[in-house]
């Protein structure tokens, strides 16, 4: 195999394989590691390179090292827009390039808007809020993939949730990643509010499941990318979310706040069953992470950083994974 004529910074250079071994990776990526090069300079001021016992091992050059995981924000983005509780993200110019040499912005956005760490503090008014959370237990996790495929209006199983962890390489404190599917192609945008109210959710069995062997394994965090846990299927759902946008006048309207007032702690349990799951057994949990297709090794590193908001008991987080691509 040989390559003619290659431009590097203007120059030509003239490559020469020999005994080249490739190997393809399970993704379909490949790696080229090059042993004894001779580079020689020709009397033109060209380069001729000769490579001699080259070996191409597995290893995805294509693949990302750092995965974002988190979903812009946006105006209106549908994660944070469609519940009554909801105040939609919205940005308001100060100033302006034009006007004033640089741009500033005023934000309105509810507090646990598009990707978001979900704890205990939630219902518990005694445990550690959000900005209490020490940084060993957010960032650079060991951490796992679990897959639990899931799509439209879904609801992720117990058996799924055995099934997928029986299959994944889980050691003892991993944070647990559910990958559903749901959180890839930027569906979000395609979709609009129904990727909120349509989302795959995780089911009261699967989360008690979940909760049960991460239990048992001594790990405190779980994540996925299903927009939200639970789906409001009794109560927010029907009688408010599933209205066109202009007949649910958002957060501090009249009209949400009346829905609230008589949305009870009872009526929020039944139509947020595995969230409540979670936070009963003390095991902290993420919604709405994205782009876990763009995740090509079972075991990673995570790290979450939520906005350090004082006394908030949930709040937006930034979540990236590395993935070693050696």
């Amino acid at each position: 195999m040989a390559a003619k004529y290659t431009d590097v910074s203007c120059k030509f250079t003239s490559m020469h394989f020999k005994n080249v071994r490739i190997n393809e990776t399970p993704f379909g990526y490949t790696s080229m590691h090059f042993k004894n090069v001779h580079i020689n300079e020709t009397p033109f001021g060209y380069t001729s390179m000769h490579f001699k016992n080259v070996q191409i091992n597995e290893r995805s050059i294509n693949m990302l090292k750092y995965v974002d995981c988190t979903i812009p924000l946006y105006d209106f983005m549908p994660v944070g827009n469609v519940w009554a509780w909801d105040v939609p993200f919205h940005t308001e110019p100060i100033t302006t390039h034009e006007n004033n040499s640089y741009e500033l912005w005023m934000i309105t956005m509810h507090s646990e808007a598009g990707t978001r760490l979900m704890i205990k503090a939630m219902q518990d008014p005694n445990a550690p809020t959000v900005d209490r959370i020490p940084l060993e237990q957010l960032v650079s996790r060991d951490a796992v993939v679990v897959d639990v495929p899931c799509g439209f209006d879904g609801s992720v199983s117990k058996e799924q949730i055995i099934t997928g962890f029986q299959n994944a390489n889980y050691r003892d404190g991993d944070v647990v990643i559910l990958r559903t599917g749901w959180g890839d192609l930027k569906r979000w945008e395609e979709l609009g509010d129904d990727y909120a109210r349509h989302t795959p959710c995780i089911s009261k069995e699967a989360a008690e499941e979940l909760c049960r062997i991460m239990k048992e394994h001594h790990s405190d965090l779980a994540g996925s990318d299903v927009a939200y846990w639970g789906r409001g299927d009794k109560y927010q759902g029907p009688l408010w979310a599933d209205r066109p946008a202009w007949q649910r006048n958002p957060f501090p309207s009249i009209e949400a706040k009346r829905f609230l007032a008589q949305y009870t702690p009872e009526k929020a349990i039944e139509d947020w069953e595995s969230p409540n799951v979670m936070t009963t057994n003390n095991i902290n949990f993420i919604g709405a992470m994205v782009n876990l297709g763009e995740i090509k090794r079972q075991r990673v590193k995570i790290t979450v950083l939520p906005m350090k908001l004082r006394g908030a008991r949930g709040a937006t987080c930034n979540v990236f994974v590395e993935q070693d691509i050696e």
